[in-house]
């Protein structure tokens, strides 16, 4: 039986050679690393998003609650874990950064707690009662008013 045999190009100590790359890689991996990675299991997926979102540290929370003013932190973060949990095949390493990017779009989608509407009302009705004002006062009155349409309809009767 043939195995297929892999070689790789390389270059150690300025001499190029092609070597075994099952070889190689083993070499780089194990012995070059000096990391042992037998009994050591990774969490499986769903246990490392459970760990993430049970253990984000309260200064993330509060830099995230002072970045997005407007935005149910916890509730937002109750949907993104559900989110991960629920696309498993869109797995993604960095849990922070997908809850940052998560968090960020939610901001601009409107967020859900308002951000001081009542000052922005407010100033608008005021803005909108001193044009008024303004306009009544430049207002002719119903004197001025008559006499203007008097002369309007005796240049209108001489053409």
């Amino acid at each position: 039986m043939n195995k297929m045999f892999n070689e790789i190009f390389v270059r150690v100590n300025g001499k190029e050679k092609w070597v075994d790359a099952k070889k190689y890689f083993k070499y780089m991996f194990e012995d070059y690393n000096k990391v042992s990675y037998s009994n050591k299991l990774i969490d499986p997926y769903n246990t490392r998003v459970d760990k993430f979102y049970s253990n984000i540290p309260q200064h993330v929370l509060k830099a995230w609650r002072n970045a997005f003013p407007n935005v149910d932190i916890t509730q937002e973060c109750l949907k993104s874990k559900a989110w991960l949990l629920s696309n498993t095949n869109k797995a993604k390493k960095d849990f922070s950064k997908f809850t940052y990017n998560w968090l960020a779009k939610a901001m601009q989608n409107g967020g859900q707690i308002p951000v001081q509407l009542d000052y922005k009302i407010e100033k608008k009705i005021k803005e909108q009662k001193e044009y008024m004002e303004k306009a009544e006062e430049v207002a002719a009155t119903p004197d001025e008013i008559q006499e203007i349409i008097r002369r309007t309809k005796e240049s209108m009767g001489n053409k």
